[in-house]
């Protein structure tokens, strides 16, 4: 037990104000993600209007980052993470609100914008309070945080929408002005995560040395994160469709299975470390990634229903076992005044790859071409992958870091 409470003391306390801001972050998503839809058709938007919608909020999104590139060049990355945080935050009121595409477009795109900028500059500092080899396990808490704000948030809709006994309309605002509460809450935690460590002399001497390796890197890691965005879209976008298709099941079915997703990427969150620390982080997502390829080939193929939500949900772990990976590689093989911009790059073609797909995705299932999806579906994760194992380390790690690793962040 001492030890256990020596490990937490020795923890930078940003990094629990850190991992704090993000789960109401993911709280504030989800509750927002929930009933927003349905608030929309309350509001006489129909289902294509709302694409609309979310089409041009997630073209925001991917296009924020080149607005943070020109400002990180004149503010400090504590300014740009407040910066973004009310940029996040502060929209969350107008959702109650919107009652046309362009109101619902203007305020998503700018809490997708905010969320970027959030994903961006808060990951780069947050990782480089820690030592290299302690990355993975951080960024792995990121996702546990996010993901189970996601279960809690989802949770209490369902609980406390089943209390209140109101107009549909009005119980959506109430939740929607909820979701608006925890993105506040996450401004304030996001303060004191704010910090950002002095760059050594000798480090800020080394930069320049490693262009020729960034610029390969720039172009394998915008790969990576664009075609394993557009793989896993097939199913963040359209897996209820999939199910739909392949086996024609009721829709409280299919509610069902989804509803253990979160469940699932939890637990590939927790793992992606542990593989890491075995296998280090190349053969890692090599291995990920070859094992989502299987998994796709295999549910394109006719197999049983149980089969096929099995392998839905290893999809899932698969991924979450990735995204820490990915991250992990975003600050890795560049220079610590360029990671900011490297993981930039890494949210945005992430969302690009992921819209894109969808579009294509969307294509093939109005024509019931569900394994043309799968095996594209399956390319991706391929080639994404294997870009992610063409990123190499720029950084040199200091001797004496395994004992560093040991002080700092075991638990995170």
């Amino acid at each position: 037990m001492f030890l256990l409470l020596s490990k937490l003391a020795s923890v930078p306390r940003p990094i629990y104000f850190y991992l704090a801001a993000s789960f109401f972050m993911g709280l504030a998503n989800t509750i927002f993600d929930v009933v927003f839809n349905f608030y929309l058709a309350e509001r006489g938007i129909n289902e294509g209007d709302a694409g609309v919608i979310y089409a041009i909020a997630t073209g925001a999104m991917a296009v924020a980052v080149i607005p943070l590139l020109f400002l990180s060049r004149y503010m400090s990355q504590r300014t740009l993470l407040i910066g973004a945080s009310v940029l996040y935050a502060v929209p969350f009121a107008g959702l109650p609100f919107v009652s046309s595409v362009a109101s619902a477009s203007a305020v998503l795109s700018l809490i997708l914008a905010g969320m970027l900028g959030l994903l961006s500059v808060g990951n780069a500092i947050a990782g480089s309070q820690v030592p290299q080899g302690s990355r993975t396990r951080l960024f792995s808490a990121f996702f546990i945080s996010y993901l189970g704000a996601g279960v809690i948030g989802s949770a209490l809709v369902s609980a406390v929408g089943g209390w209140l006994h109101t107009s549909d309309l009005e119980k959506y605002r109430f939740f929607l002005l909820l979701s608006f509460l925890a993105a506040c809450l996450m401004l304030v935690l996001r303060l004191p995560s704010a910090r950002t460590v002095e760059k050594q002399a000798a480090v800020a001497a080394q930069e320049e040395s490693r262009a020729p390796v960034e610029k390969r890197n720039f172009v394998a890691l915008f790969l990576a994160a664009g075609f394993l965005g557009a793989s896993i879209a097939l199913f963040f976008r359209f897996a209820n469709v999939l199910f739909q298709q392949v086996y024609d099941i009721p829709v409280s079915d299919i509610s069902l299975i989804l509803g253990t997703d979160k469940i699932v990427s939890i637990v590939g969150a927790i793992f992606a470390p542990a593989l890491v620390k075995r296998f280090s982080l190349r053969p890692s997502a090599a291995l990920f990634g070859v094992l989502a390829v299987l998994g796709l080939l295999l549910q394109s193929l006719t197999v049983p229903l149980a089969v096929f939500i099995v392998l839905y949900l290893l999809r899932l772990l698969f991924n979450y076992c990735l995204m820490p990976l990915l991250d992990t590689v975003a600050m890795a093989g560049f220079a610590p005044a360029r990671q900011m911009i490297s993981i930039g790059m890494r949210q945005s073609s992430f969302y690009l790859g992921g819209a894109v797909a969808a579009a294509v995705y969307g294509h093939l299932l109005d024509g019931g071409q569900w394994q043309a999806a799968l095996w594209i579906s399956a390319g991706c994760a391929l080639v994404g992958s294997l870009a992610m194992t063409m990123v190499r380390s720029s950084e040199t790690a200091p001797r004496d870091e395994d004992e560093m690793e040991k002080k700092v962040l075991e638990n995170a």
